[in-house]
């Protein structure tokens, strides 16, 4: 629960907060009618009207009153987009004042904030294995083919790759404790991520792909979970 003292420092960030979300309804509201307006001028005019702005128009006055709609219609959208700038940037600073306030004083947010932690971790490490089996399977540009190499330059490359390959190896089940880690913080079942289980391309192929639909169902994890911490931000905004 904040403090009265914790509510004194947020107070007039909030009343900026405020002012920054009526006028996005307003500009909400204004860009719809403008909107509206223009689908309705829209209906009454023929090709030459939207096309050619009126010239060869059959009918002026109906030319003139597209007109006006499409240019309502922009202002309203220029107003809609920097009510939409100024509220977002008033809602990240209060968000960054209240954050870490929740994040002392509320269990349920303290436990959203660590999911997306623990969903970023597990992010980075499966990049991170991507990018490893990625280096062992990419060719050296700067060198020429193997049978055009010498032999000492052939065996550095050959113990190279065998030591980033046991490398990868090494790392594979403190990488799956972090994805099953992720798992249970968002209840879910963790994707599948094997050892490496040979040195050729296709195996090396195989891992990657796995690690590419890993990253996309962690980051689909990721965006629930930091939006839940998003409304529940929202939610404390309302609440001071």
């Amino acid at each position: 629960m904040l403090s009265d003292r914790d509510r004194t420092l947020l107070a007039p960030h909030v009343v900026l907060l405020r002012a920054a979300q009526k006028e996005l309804v307003t500009a909400r509201r204004r860009f719809e009618a403008a909107e509206q307006g223009l689908t309705q001028s829209a209906g009454g005019t023929d090709w030459r009207d939207r096309l050619l702005g009126g010239l060869f128009s059959a009918d002026d006055g109906r030319t003139q009153q597209y007109r006006r709609a499409r240019d309502e219609h922009r202002t309203a959208q220029k107003a809609l987009a920097e009510a939409e700038a100024r509220y977002a940037g008033y809602a990240e600073r209060v968000d960054g004042m209240l954050e870490p306030l929740l994040v002392r004083d509320d269990p349920e947010f303290r436990v959203l904030v660590e999911t997306v932690r623990i969903c970023d971790k597990a992010l980075r490490a499966c990049e991170e294995m991507r990018r490893r089996i990625g280096s062992i399977r990419k060719p050296d540009a700067g060198r020429a083919k193997d049978d055009r190499l010498a032999w000492h330059e052939a065996e550095f490359a050959r113990r190279q790759r065998d030591e980033l390959i046991q490398e990868v190896r090494t790392r594979g089940p403190g990488l799956r404790r972090t994805i099953e880690r992720a798992a249970r913080a968002v209840g879910e079942s963790p994707p599948p991520v094997d050892d490496v289980r040979g040195t050729g391309d296709r195996q090396l192929r195989e891992s990657q792909q796995q690690l590419e639909a890993a990253i996309r169902e962690i980051g689909r994890w990721r965006a629930v979970a930091d939006q839940a911490r998003t409304a529940a931000l929202r939610v404390a905004h309302d609440s001071i």
